[in-house]
């Protein structure tokens, strides 16, 4: 009896052992790789903007005086060179009455000038040459003040003219801060109109990006609301930085017209700043940085990893283009730090 339980012991001592050796035993850790692969990359820069009209203006009275119309609110969309007001003109009226007045009276002394000029050249000799030239003076100097006082005419119309305040393009009224009645200066916005037909974006860019973004450059806008992204151009890259915000201000153009746009709308923006037929590009999280050394961990052909030194160009996304150090089909560490180099790892591919 005591020999079996000897024997049971000693099985028991040796189950344990085994067991023991089976989870302390080291054994060849499974890793998951990424494949090194060339395709087409592109680089996009993503960037909030907002947008803006193409076009927008303050429309004031170029005189002063007192309102008497305005037949457009907020919202209202105008033509170019639809009356928005009218301004008392009263006083232009009466001056352009008594101008007129003033050109009809000499339009009657100017022929009267005329017949007397007439009638001494059909007297012929009975008349001395000194009285002919009088009154063919007397002719020249009416005519001239009767073109004077016709200008005078003109000139008050003009100024009438000036109290009647037509837009300036095709656009929506987006803002009437005054009302029927008021009196106004010069200096007084009467309305803010703007054309959102093709607004255009506004967007600040950090200056260590700005300088990769080009006028012409490729762009797709999202707008809240709008399922697809709408294509628009860069148009101009402020050349200044601006020292408050660290950032060049940029503008693009939509390349479709919006049913609505709302000025001040916040968009997001893909800048494609650069687009490769073929390129190796990796995850951004396969990446150890060490100072300004750049590394991958390299899964050889033996299951071994090593160390590898790569060039990469350092764009915030999650793929990045990798410009030296790896070539088509290696296997890099999809986490760099799931195995240390020159430990042999089973993988996952």
């Amino acid at each position: 009896m005591t020999r079996r339980k000897l024997l049971i012991a000693v099985l028991l001592v040796l189950v344990a052992a085994i067991a023991a050796a089976w989870f302390l035993w080291p054994r060849t850790p499974r890793v998951d790789v990424t494949r090194v692969a060339e395709a087409p990359a592109t680089r996009v820069l993503a960037i909030n903007g907002k947008i803006r009209p193409q076009l927008s203006v303050e429309v004031k009275a170029p005189v002063g005086g007192t309102i008497l119309a305005l037949p457009f609110d907020v919202g209202a969309q105008v033509a170019a060179g639809t009356v928005l007001a009218r301004i008392d003109d009263a006083p232009e009226v009466a001056a352009i009455a008594q101008a007129r007045a003033a050109v009809a009276a000499q339009e009657a002394t100017v022929a009267q000038a005329q017949r007397d000029l007439a009638r001494y050249e059909a007297l012929g000799e009975f008349v001395s040459k000194r009285e002919v030239e009088e009154k063919r003076l007397a002719v020249t100097e009416g005519a001239r003040e009767l073109q004077r006082r016709r200008a005078a005419v003109v000139e008050a119309s003009e100024q009438r003219d000036r109290r009647v305040i037509r837009a300036p393009f095709s656009g929506v009224i987006l803002d009437r801060p005054v009302d029927p009645g008021q009196v106004v200066s010069a200096e007084t916005v009467i309305y803010r109109l703007a054309d959102l037909n093709r607004p255009e974006i506004s967007a600040e860019i950090d200056e260590i990006y700005a300088a990769e973004v080009k006028p012409g450059a490729r762009a797709l806008v999202k707008l809240p609301g709008v399922d697809r992204q709408l294509p628009a151009t860069v148009l101009h890259i402020e050349p200044l930085v601006d020292s408050a915000t660290g950032a060049r201000e940029a503008r693009l153009q939509l390349q479709e017209t919006l049913a609505e746009a709302p000025a001040g709308l916040t968009v997001t923006i893909n800048l494609v700043v650069d687009e490769r037929k073929a390129a190796l590009s990796i995850p951004r999280s396969a990446i150890l940085r060490s100072g300004e050394q750049t590394r991958v961990r390299v899964v050889d052909e033996d299951g071994v990893v090593r160390d590898r030194a790569v060039r990469i160009v350092d764009w915030p996304a999650e793929q990045v283009i990798v410009e030296a150090g790896l070539k088509a089909g290696e296997r890099i560490l999809a986490s760099p730090t799931a195995a240390a180099p020159g430990e042999r790892v089973k993988v996952d591919d």
